[in-house]
């Protein structure tokens, strides 16, 4: 089962997947962590990343969707697989349906404001576990539960920064779901507003129906 998490920034798409990657044992698979591990990876594709990253430019959407491809070929892929954050715009979307088609389709909805107002207090560590200091602080200030390492706050988590990523995800993002909708995928809507183990327990539900349906 191929399942897309989608919403805006601040939604929690990460701290969702997580917990459902850990109950379903599907690997949760983000664009960026892919790129991020194959630049470290030391291979010719990696420096081809390195140095458009390097460059201030975007990766092309078709060497994502062809990484993202390959990855749904790996071992621990086969029962099932959550992808984060993808896709972001038409062109992405295009590919996407060219190399495969999504099961299941989960739009985190929530509003800008708190979504401002969450990202403001969110830290993450250099493997991507992600915390916000009001809704899910780490035991110990500063430092990752998972693997003990130094926690940080990004740069574009500053309010200005955030404004002009809601803005893209609403202009480039949000239309694809429609379009999604329209190739018959399934696609379902939850509160990301409410609190997080609510937000858990209805996506988990959802992710139960569709594994029945399919099956």
């Amino acid at each position: 089962m191929i399942i897309l998490l989608l919403g805006p920034q601040g939604a929690g798409k990460g701290t969702q997947g997580e917990r459902l990657s850990a109950v379903l044992g599907y690997p949760l698979v983000g664009a960026g962590a892919l790129l991020r591990e194959e630049q470290l990876s030391g291979s010719d594709l990696g420096e081809r990343i390195g140095a458009i990253i390097d460059a201030g430019n975007l990766v092309p959407a078709d060497l994502i969707t062809e990484m993202l491809g390959k990855r749904l070929q790996r071992a621990d892929a086969k029962a099932g697989v959550l992808i984060d954050g993808y896709p972001r715009d038409t062109e992405q979307l295009r590919l996407m349906f060219e190399r495969f088609i999504p099961d299941l389709v989960l739009v985190l909805e929530l509003d800008d404001q708190t979504a401002i107002e969450r990202l403001g207090g969110r830290w993450m560590c250099p493997k991507d576990h992600i915390y916000n200091l009001q809704s899910n602080p780490p035991k110990k200030a500063g430092v990752c539960n998972e693997d003990g390492t130094a926690l940080f706050q990004r740069v574009d988590d500053q309010e200005a920064a955030i404004k002009k990523r809601l803005a893209i995800y609403h202009a480039d993002t949000a239309p694809l779901i429609a379009q999604i909708e329209e190739r018959g995928v399934r696609v379902e809507r939850i509160n990301a507003a409410l609190d997080i183990e609510v937000v858990y327990r209805a996506i988990l539900a959802v992710i139960k129906k569709e594994a029945t349906l399919v099956s």
